[in-house]
């Protein structure tokens, strides 16, 4: 475990007027960047120019299209900044747990070891932490039992289906043996 020692603050105010809030699902539909956009951006840039007034487009739009890249780009840059800072919070979440949940590890092993020796109404006091505690290895329990139930039933079904398949043999065996004798 290392601390985290990146950017500690995230300011969008240079998207202010970008960003867009969609309803659920409101990408759907959307037409995204294909392959080669580079390529046709170099062309645009470059012949847009030349062939904006015979194209009867404004004589602006390869600037409004240079705009419009470089705030793909910004947000682009934002994204790669707010999905690490998205894992990190994540990882730094689960971290945190593990280490509370090693705290309650604590005080439900004082709570039995205490309960044994000097004051068995502990484990009433202390009951949901115990139970709160206890949930992992009753959840694998149940797993193990749940696996062992299947392995079963898969020993079952193919001690089954061998019996079956020897069954079939035996007849011909004994044909076999008919045509030797």
């Amino acid at each position: 475990m290392k601390l985290y020692a990146g950017s500690h603050t995230l300011d969008f105010q240079h998207l202010d007027g970008v960003l867009v809030d969609l309803p659920d699902r409101g990408t759907r539909g959307l037409r995204r960047e294909k392959t080669d956009w580079d390529k046709v951006d170099q062309e645009l840039m470059t012949r847009l120019p030349l062939h904006a007034a015979a194209l009867r487009i404004a004589s602006d739009f390869g600037a409004q299209l240079a705009s419009m890249n470089e705030r793909i780009e910004q947000v682009r840059a934002f994204k790669v900044a707010v999905n690490k800072l998205a894992e990190v919070a994540m990882e730094t979440e689960v971290y945190l747990e593990d280490e509370r949940e090693g705290m309650v590890s604590l005080v439900v092993e004082a709570v039995r070891k205490a309960a044994k020796r000097t004051d068995p109404t502990l484990m009433t006091a202390f009951e949901r932490t115990v139970g709160y505690h206890g949930q992992t290895g009753k959840l694998a329990a149940k797993t193990r039992r749940k696996n062992e139930e299947a392995a079963a039933q898969e020993a079952a079904a193919e001690e089954a289906a061998a019996e079956e398949a020897e069954e079939r043999l035996v007849p011909e065996k004994k044909a076999e043996v008919r045509q030797q004798v």
